[in-house]
């Protein structure tokens, strides 16, 4: 199937040329922003149920013909499916009013993308489906047509709304009386800025801008209607002032003027109101084939999905049974490894216990071993024992000598202290009695006779002396 294409409902005929140069400027906004509200509205609960029917479908054909399958190289063809669902279901309770209006959108031709041929033997319940579904596409391509052609229509209608108004306004103008007060002033600027504001979102919603155009025409010759309501009240006022030929002449011609205007406003509100239905049909068939479009497109891009993946399944097959082969053959292999290591395992069990039997053997001269190395340990440890309170008592005895020596030395040292201060005062003594010997020499000449009775004193006094400290004589000299 070649792409859709709803690009020549941009090609519509419109009244005034700067609308479609503003249209043609703003036509990016007016794709975009209702084209993803479309994408949204669907939601992804259809979605899903069409992915879920086209993968049981498929599975189903696939059970049935079940055949070896060739990838070839991509290739634009390819078969799409396409949900059968009515174009009334998704609109039946919608309701369309100028806020919720979406403009219609222009799709660009757009070139499928090249997909893998997966040529296999198709199913005949598979191809009548496709039919079918081709049938449903061509059904709804003469559908958008139809609604263009409305929609056209539809335009030539409002133009000859908008000339007929045109005319009446300059028949107004004409038969007043050409004096612009303050009220009408404002009035224009008004429907100045009115029709700026319609033009400026023109671009983006062709029928609401013109709508509003003839709704300020309407406001327009309602005014028109009300000053033409005050002069006729004015001129009959004056009427009953002066009546006169002329003012009934202008009274009547007021008056037919003031019911043509009622006439004119009746038709144009009927006009805009049979212009808004049909606007709200045509938006809604817009709609709809739109969404069938959207549908289309998004069940085509599952169906080529499914079929790569098809494709890929058949791929895995193929190589899960090239597969399936070596691991046979590796199974094979495997068991005659296992046949030899089994023979290699009964050689083993065998030296095994041989090897067990001269262990067992060594186990039992190895525990009689231990046996007498226990008894030989237990000997050792009572002798142990025998020495360790031996020891005990031996290191006991020296300790007490140990002792009983210290008492003895520091006895000794207390001694020694004692004779060393006995020694120093001997020394001391001597040293005043060689002082007195010198003296005595001295003196030799006046007591000679007395000198050999203190000299043997004085020996006599040093021997008691080393009698007493076990010195002797020559040992005081040397000190």
């Amino acid at each position: 199937l070649g792409p859709y294409h709803l690009s020549s409902l941009r090609s519509l005929p419109t009244s005034p040329p700067d609308l479609q140069a503003m249209i043609r400027a703003k036509k990016y906004k007016s794709r975009k922003v209702p084209k993803v509200d479309l994408f949204r509205k669907r939601g992804s609960d259809y979605s899903d149920f069409a992915y879920r029917e086209a993968v049981t479908k498929l599975k189903y054909l696939l059970a049935e013909s079940y055949t070896p399958v060739t990838v070839h190289k991509f290739s634009s063809t390819g078969s799409t499916y396409k949900p059968t669902y009515t174009l009334a279901n998704p609109y039946e309770n919608s309701s369309i009013n100028e806020s919720s209006y979406i403009p219609p959108l222009k799709m660009t031709t757009l070139t499928p993308p090249k997909r893998p041929d997966i040529t296999f033997d198709v199913a005949p319940e598979y191809s009548t489906y496709l039919r079918k579904q081709e049938d449903y596409i061509q059904q709804l391509e003469k559908e958008g047509r139809t609604c263009r052609e409305e929609l056209a229509r539809l335009l030539s209608k409002v133009r000859q709304v908008i000339d007929e108004n045109d005319r009446l306004k300059n028949e107004s103008k004409l038969n007043g009386s050409g004096i612009e007060t303050e009220e009408e002033s404002e009035i224009e600027e008004k429907e100045k800025r009115v029709r700026c504001k319609h033009t400026c979102s023109a671009p983006n919603i062709v029928y609401e801008s013109r709508i509003s155009e003839l709704e300020a025409q309407l406001t327009q010759a309602r005014l028109e209607l009300r000053k033409a309501q005050d002069e006729a009240f004015l001129a009959k006022t004056k009427s009953y002032e002066s009546s006169t030929p002329d003012t009934n002449k202008q009274i009547e011609a007021l008056q037919r003027e003031r019911d043509e205007l009622n006439a004119t406003i009746s038709n144009l509100q009927m006009l805009v109101n049979q212009l808004r239905d049909k606007e709200a049909s045509a938006t809604l068939k817009v709609k709809r084939s739109l969404d069938v479009v959207d549908q289309a497109h998004f069940d085509k891009n599952q169906i080529e999905r499914l079929n790569g993946d098809l494709a890929a399944q058949w791929d895995t097959a193929n190589r899960l049974n090239l597969e399936l082969d070596r691991a046979r053959r590796t199974e094979s292999e495997l068991r005659r490894e296992i046949s030899q290591r089994n023979a290699v395992i009964d050689e083993l069990k065998k030296e095994l216990s041989m090897k067990t039997s001269n262990l067992q053997t060594e186990a039992l001269t190895a525990g009689a071993e231990k046996e007498s190395l226990e008894s030989e340990l237990s000997a050792q440890k009572l002798a142990v024992e025998r020495a360790e309170r031996a020891g005990r008592q031996e290191s006991a005895r020296l300790q007490a000598e140990v002792t009983s020596l210290r008492q003895r030395l520091d006895r000794a040292d207390s001694d020694l202290l004692h004779s060393r201060k006995e020694n120093l005062r001997l020394t001391e003594n001597i040293s005043t009695l060689e002082k007195e010997m010198e003296l005595a020499k001295l003196s030799k000449d006046s007591s000679t006779s007395k000198e050999p009775k203190r000299s043997d004193e004085l020996t006599n006094m040093i021997k008691e002396m080393d009698s007493k400290h076990g010195r002797k004589w020559p040992a005081y000299r040397i000190m």
